[in-house]
Formats: C-alpha cells, structure tokens, sequence
C-alpha cells in the first residue's frame, strides 16, 4: 500500500511560533464510520499535522507540529483485541518542521491506510477510521485507569516488601540462635575429637614400636636366609653354565658335520638336475636348445610370460617394433634355431633367434615391461580379458603342462589347498606327456589394514555383529570379494571388513608406506621392501608427494581424460558406497573434477581413494609408475 504522507497547512493559524495543546482523545463508533477527535485546549493557534501507515509494523502515526499533551507522554493500552486501534504511544520527536507531537497506533485488520478523511470543527480536529465494532473511550479515562493500577500495584508490592523484611528479620534471629548452639555442640565435639586423637596417638607410638622390634627380627633373619640361598644359586649357576658349554661345543660340531653333509647332498642333487635337463635336451626336446623352461600365468587382471635358460640372462639393447608388433633382446642363444609358436593362451605368439638376439612376437597393441628376475627373462603385461581365476601352463624339454584354476563359485572356499585342488583336478590337461612337471602352491593376497580403526564383521554388512576392531598397519588375508566388502581371515577369525579401509599392499600410497615403516621400525620388525603380490612387481615407480611429476610434460586436459598434472586435489567424499575424489586446476580452481575408483585418467587409471589420498596407476613408454596425491592438512602441507 502507498504511504502517503498528508499534510494540512490550512491548520497553521499564527505560524509555528506558537505551542497548541491536547487535552484528551476520544474514540466513538457509528453506523458509516469511526472517529477519534483530538481535543485541543484553544480554537487558536492549531498546529498542522500529518498521518502515516506503515503496512510492515502495523502503525498509524499521526503528529502535530509545536504541540503538547495534557496527559504527559507515555504508552497507553486500549484493547489489545480491537480490530482498529489497540493501543498508543505518546511522544515527542525532532524533525525538519521542528518539534513533533506524534501519536502512533499499533491497529487491528481495520485500519491499514493512511488516506482518511479528517475535519476540523472548532477546538476538536476529527479523523474517520473505516467502521468496527471496536467500544469508545477517552484517553485521559484509560490514563486514569492505568495510573489507579499502577498505584494500587506499588501499594501491594510495598506492604509485601515489609512484610518480606519482618520475614528476614525473624529468620535471621533463629539463624543466629542456631548458629549459636552449633557452635556450642561443634566445640564440645572438638574437644572429644582432640581427646580421643591424643589416646589413639599415645597407643599407636607404643604398637609402633613393638612393631619396629619384631620387623628388625624378621630382617635380620631374612637377610641370612638370602645370604645362603645366594651362595646356593651361584654355585649352581656356575654348573649349569660349564655344563652348557659343553653341551654348545658338542652341538656346534653335530651342526657343521650336518651342514657339511646337507652341502655335499645338494650339490649332488643340483648336479643330477642338471645332467637331467642336458639329457632330456639331447633327447626329444619340445623347446628350442638352450631354453630349460617357459611359463605363462594370466589373471588378476596380468598377463605374465617366463623364459629360462641354462644360463642366467642380462637384459641388454631391447628394440620395440610396433610395426612387426616384436621386441629383440641381444640375449645369446644357438646359432641355428627354429620359430618356437606358442599356442597356450600368451600375449607371446612365437620365440625364435636371430643375429639380432631373441625376437618375441607379440598379440597386436601389446608393449610389455621386461624384468630379470633371478636371471630368467620376465615379460608382464594388462590382462586383454578378465579371467576369473587362474590359467597357467610350463613347457619344459619333456613336455608342456597346463592348468585352469576356475574361480569357485561357492560362497564359501575349501578349508584348505589340497581340497580346492581336488575339487579342480577334472581341469587339468596333460597335452603331451604324462609326467606331472610342476607343483601349484596357494598363493594368497595381502590385504593391509589403512583406516586408523575398522570392524571385523560377521557378515558382509556394518549390521552384522563386530567380530573384532583391526588398527592401521595388521596384515590380513584376502578370500573373496562380496560386494562392498572383503571376506578375509584375521588370525583364527574369518569375517568381512570395508574395502574403502583397507588396501593391497602394492595400492599403498606413499605416505601409507612411510607410515607403515615408522610402525615397523617402532615394534622392531624388519621392513618389507617389496610389495606382496602374485605378479612380483619389480616396476619402475615414482612417488611425486603431492607434486607434480617433472618427467611429464603438462599437456593439459585431453580426450583421453584428465592430465594428473594439472590438477590437485581438493576434497575426497568418502560417507558413500563408492568413495570419490575431488581435483581442481590448478591454473583454474573454477573447474573441477570428479573421480571414483577405476575411472580413467590420461595414460592411466584411478586405482585406489583412501580417507587421505588417491593413487593413480600411469603407464607410459611401456613403464608403470604409481602416482600417489594427498590432501592438504590444516597448515597447507600434504598429508
């Protein structure tokens, strides 16, 4: 609603030199409308005035210019319940027009505008207010009103007042009578207390020294049991330790006559395997002269090619050939050799030697990382197909020998290797020779436990009963994958625990490592310097501590996905199913990032979001390289 302020100049009589003054206000309702009438004291020398509503407040305010009021200044309550006007404020205030005589009225639903009709008739100047069922009044009636209650309530707090500190009073005589005789009652008992304290004092001086004489006795008398059961102890030290000696001699030289006799068997023993592998080489040989062994393992997401020879090999001048999809080692073999093909299920399609050295044909789009590894040249590789389980196969001189270890589908596994073996056997294949030429042991994953604390349940869900509460740093054992949990053996328990709060040992990022070898070094156990793993990761890798890694070039944001050093990270949301990680640019913090486990980064992959961290695995030149990335702490450093 506009607020329109109305001015009535035609009241200014004299100018505002002159003061007019109030005597009372009155309230009446009729059949069309409801008007209150300002009573002044003269005809002459009226003031002008003005009216104001404000709609937010709920205020009708009308003011008088260089005016008084007969009833003084004050607040004056009508009837809270009116639907007109509930109750007033009487004061004066200093504006531009001098000094004002304002009115201001808290109104009910009936007045909300100040556009009403006013007349002046003589002394009394009228406003019409639109028609209620609101009572009449007069204000200096309600002022009269309020002040005989008001005197009335000042009487009746007075005579309470007094009565109040005749109250006191008596109270504090009785008070101090009280006092008076507890002080009496609390001295007699004083006295006894300083009487009885002195008899129990008297009595225990003299037990006190009764006791100091029989404590004499009993140490002087253990002092000479202790003499001679010490001279007892170190004669009988003295023979055990000549006794010991001789026994250590005579073990010392059992044990050097049996390692002497253990060398001499296991030189025989190598000996032996060897004129074997010469034998059976000269004989049939289902590999290439010189070549004693190959072996291919593929799954949990590797592909893994061994070759051995009868003499160790040394990696050296390695040539890639992405158009004949080979690699050459300059490895020396014999001088006339065949193409061995390899149809077993290898990214190895063939072996062969040429002047160049040993060239490996590879499936297309393979580019393997080359390690040496106890002298056997070691080729590893991504699995092209998720297999569930494992396939291996050993070709050796007398035959070649393949296994497919299928993933059990029971939820429960076999209690122990010999029964999954069992259970498994009717998979295996002897293509041929009958002999059986290897031995597949169990290989178990490592899980270590990253969350500062977490829950071994019972079941694969944080409803189940907590079977134990694991710390940072103890390693378990991995059975199964169920969801969002892993099914692992702790000890003599087996239960599941959250995938998000524990890790691989070779997903560790590095500042789990480092944490993991300060706990080590604190316990006074060895540090493991090798990650635990059925691969044998011998890979190259480069720790960037939150920062970005100088051997990369900064190519920015491409198709292939995110450029790790570009951005840093910013936030991890790890109260979810699938933890997240939050990156920023860092030329750009307005644009950000998303990532969860799995997803792609350029020449890489998410490969693990702790509460702290994300690691990152990036392949680049046929190297792999974890990247680990931190969040910052409170002083702006790296976790």
């Amino acid at each position: 609603m506009n607020k329109k302020v109305v001015l009535l100049s035609t009241l200014l009589a004299a100018g505002l030199g002159f003061s007019a003054q109030v005597k009372d206000v009155a309230f009446a309702c009729g059949k069309k409308s409801c008007d209150i009438t300002f009573k002044f004291s003269s005809d002459k020398n009226l003031p002008g005035f003005f009216q104001k509503y404000n709609a937010a407040t709920g205020k009708w305010t009308i003011a008088f210019a260089q005016s008084s009021f007969a009833l003084g200044e004050g607040s004056f309550v009508i009837d809270p319940s009116a639907s007109g006007l509930k109750d007033v404020r009487v004061f004066k205030e200093s504006g531009k027009q001098g000094e004002l005589l304002k009115f201001e009225w808290t109104t009910g639903n009936s007045v909300d505008s100040d556009e009403n009709a006013f007349v002046l008739k003589g002394s009394e100047f009228k406003v019409s207010l639109p028609v209620s069922k609101d009572k009449s009044w007069k204000l200096s009636s309600i002022a009269a009103s309020q002040k005989k209650q008001a005197e009335v309530a000042a009487l009746a707090a007075a005579k309470e007042e007094k009565l109040a500190k005749l109250d006191a009073e008596k109270e504090a005589k009785l008070r101090a009578a009280e006092e008076k005789k507890a002080a009496l009652e609390s001295a007699k008992a004083e006295k006894a207390r300083k009487d009885s304290l002195a008899k129990a004092e008297k009595l225990a001086k003299i037990n006190a020294e009764k006791e100091a004489k029989l404590r004499a006795a009993e140490e002087k008398k253990a002092a000479l049991a202790a003499a001679k059961a010490e001279k007892a102890r170190k004669d009988s030290l003295a023979k055990a330790e000549k006794l010991a000696k001789i026994n250590a001699e005579k073990e010392a030289k059992l044990r050097a006559a049996e390692e002497k006799k253990a060398a001499l068997a296991a030189a025989k023993e190598e000996k032996a395997r060897r004129d074997s592998v010469i034998k059976a080489m000269k004989a049939v040989s289902a590999l290439i002269d010189g070549v004693s062994e190959m072996t291919s393992v593929v799954g949990f997401g590797v592909d893994q090619f061994e070759l051995k020879m009868l003499s160790p090999i040394s990696l050296s001048n390695v040539v890639y050939s992405e158009k004949k999809n080979t690699v050459t080692i300059a490895v020396l073999g014999p001088e006339k050799s065949p193409v061995l093909k390899v149809n077993a299920g290898s990214f190895v399609k063939s072996l062969t030697w040429t002047k160049e050295g040993l060239t490996l044909q590879l499936s297309a789009g393979v580019r393997p990382v080359l390690q040496n590894r106890g002298g056997a040249l070691l080729l590893q590789a991504r699995e092209s197909v998720a297999t569930e389980g494992f396939l291996y196969w050993k070709a050796l001189p007398t035959g070649i020998y393949t296994r497919r270890w299928a993933k059990p589908t029971e939820e429960v596994l076999p209690a122990s290797f010999d029964e999954f073996a069992n259970r498994y056997e009717k998979n295996s294949q002897k293509p041929v020779s009958a002999a059986q030429a290897f031995f597949l042991t169990a290989l178990a994953r490592e899980l270590i436990v990253t969350a500062d604390e977490i829950e071994l349940y019972e079941g694969p869900n944080e409803n189940s009963t907590a079977l134990a509460r694991l710390t940072f740093g103890e390693k378990l054992e991995s059975i199964a994958t169920v969801g969002l949990f892993h099914k692992v053996q702790s000890g003599p328990r087996i239960g599941y625990v959250d995938k998000r709060a524990v890790s691989f040992r070779d997903e560790l990022s590095a500042v789990q490592s480092e944490r993991l070898k300060q706990l080590a070094a604190e316990k006074g156990e060895a540090v493991e310097s090798k990650p635990i793993s059925f691969d044998s990761d011998d890979r190259v890798m480069y720790s960037s501590f939150g920062r970005r890694d100088p051997f990369v070039d900064v190519k920015g944001l491409v198709e292939e996905g995110i450029n790790i050093d570009q951005v840093e990270l910013v936030g991890i949301i790890w109260e979810s199913d699938q933890p997240m990680a939050i990156l920023s640019d860092v030329k750009n913090s307005a644009n950000s990032y998303t990532i969860k486990e799995g997803d792609k980064v350029l020449n890489g992959k998410v490969l693990k979001i702790t509460q702290t961290d994300v690691l990152f695995l990036i392949q680049e030149f046929g190297v792999s390289r974890r990247y680990s990335m931190g969040l910052p702490d409170k002083f702006g450093g790296k976790k």
